[in-house]
């Protein structure tokens, strides 16, 4: 046990150093926010990746494939196609468009690109995706929590604490780049040590011969299309989660913060090529745990086969890439939380005039009070992880995805049809959970938005007098 708390001590110290080169870099808000503009595209990419992954990936999809077999990953793959859907579609237009319109949130994005003067659009967005991060936010200290519990035998509450102060010191001070640079460290670190569990376990079983009898022996079905399952629940898994990239605004802001857009193409496909990567690897940990373990937990396969095959230092290091899994969602969405409340909130509703270095300050106390929020949230250890993810998700991801690709590719829409997308996207995302229905929220609440800003837009007036920007 000291030596896998050497091994996450040092990993913390890494963390926090790379932070401290680049605090002298947010001297305003502007670089807190969104870097200045000034990220590569091997940073952009895996930190956006990374940003996306989180305890799931070491957690939930080893123990997805060794409890139910290789049917989910149909979900896997609905969730690179819309990847590559958000990179190839958005992400060019995206960074244009902000840019043309000085927005360094989505949400100033929205009041430009329709010409809201009456800020109600901006000041929604803001409210909504403030709700929806507290529950993101949550989520993820539950995980951490959890995380030290079976990877490090620490005490839950203990575990939350240390990882929260970590992640409010690097991302308070470090801003938008010290987020990026220690994502891009910490999910180079995740595939590296995903891909190494996976080999080292291939290599020591002697391939998936053995998994196949296990998965026989326990009655498991293995197949992509087993006779079990309706067709239909194929599109189903394809559509259950993707379509949620195209709305969440702490994703969105890596695309708007790389250097040159024209770079966006090569992100793209270093972007993706991890994606697969580690959803692979991910797999094949899972499928490779049942020639290792008859009767485990499914989430504790990961956590098991690492302590299994290595010595303690080298599990200590090892069991550290769940923690930066998880490390990287939360960083992100603290950070664009603190975002939120203090340039689509703050200097929108109390001080226009507010100067950049007010807008510092109150984005990293916003950010702070938010995380505080959320960490009441988690104490008690009874909320369940997929239904607060999932929550929050389908929440950002109905409401703002719609109107993302609006924005960009029509000239239909306008203000009125904005606003009220917005608005049942996020509604039919909140209460269809308590609907009695197999069906995720996301796939109702973003159609749903959709047939909205169209229809409201065109009842309203049509056309929105701003252009769309060109993909140049």
């Amino acid at each position: 046990m000291v030596q896998i708390i050497v091994a996450f001590v040092s990993y913390i110290i890494a963390l926090l150093s790379i932070a401290y080169l680049f605090s002298k870099k947010s001297k305003n808000s502007s670089e807190f926010i969104l870097g200045g503009r000034s990220t590569n595209y091997w940073v952009t990419a895996v930190a956006l990746q990374a940003s996306d992954m989180s305890h799931w990936l070491f957690l939930g999809v080893p123990g997805i494939i060794y409890t139910a077999g290789l049917f989910k990953i149909w979900e896997f793959i609905g969730l690179v196609l819309f990847m590559f859907l958000n990179w190839h579609f958005i992400a060019p237009k995206l960074r244009r468009a902000t840019e043309k319109f000085h927005a360094i949130t989505l949400f100033s994005y929205f009041e430009k690109r329709f010409n809201d003067t009456s800020g109600i659009i901006r000041i929604t967005a803001a409210i909504i995706s403030l709700v929806f991060f507290t529950f993101y936010i949550s989520s993820g200290l539950v995980a951490l929590g959890r995380v030290f519990q079976l990877a490090f035998g620490l005490e839950y509450h203990l575990g939350i604490l240390v990882s929260l102060v970590t992640i409010l010191i690097y991302t308070l001070f470090g801003g938008f780049l010290g987020v990026a640079w220690c994502d891009f460290f910490q999910g180079m670190f995740a595939v590296s040590m995903m891909a190494l569990v996976s080999i080292i376990a291939y290599t020591t079983v002697g391939g998936f011969e053995p998994a196949i009898h296990a998965a026989d022996a326990k009655s498991l079905d293995l197949c992509l299309f087993p006779s079990s399952k309706s067709l239909w629940t194929i599109p189903a898994l394809l559509l259950g989660w993707g379509p949620g990239y195209f709305g969440q605004p702490q994703l969105l802001a890596f695309f708007m913060g790389i250097r040159d857009p024209k770079n966006i193409k090569y992100a793209k496909y270093i972007g993706l090529m991890w994606q697969i990567i580690i959803l692979t690897a991910a797999v094949v940990v899972g499928l490779l745990g049942l020639a290792y373990f008859q009767n485990i937990s499914g989430e504790m396969v990961f956590v098991a086969l690492t302590k299994t095959l290595f010595t303690p230092l080298v599990a200590g290091f090892v069991l550290c890439a769940i923690l930066a899994a998880t490390l990287t969602t939360l960083d992100s969405q603290i950070l664009a939380s603190g975002s939120v409340l203090a340039e689509d909130l703050y200097k929108k509703l109390f001080k226009k005039e507010a100067s950049s270095k007010k807008v510092l300050w109150i984005s990293r106390m916003g950010a702070l009070l938010i995380s505080l929020i959320a960490l009441l949230m988690s104490i008690n250890n009874s909320s369940t992880i997929y239904e607060l993810v999932n929550y929050a998700w389908s929440g950002m991801g109905s409401a703002f995805g719609p109107l993302v690709i609006m924005s960009l590719y029509s000239k239909k829409g306008n203000k009125y049809g904005a606003l009220a997308g917005i608005l049942v996207g996020a509604i039919t995302s909140a209460v269809w959970p308590y609907i009695d229905t197999t069906i995720l929220p996301l796939l109702p609440g973003f159609i749903l938005s959709f047939i909205t800003i169209y229809a409201v837009s065109h009842l309203t007036g049509g056309m929105q007098k701003t252009a769309i920007v060109n993909n140049q």
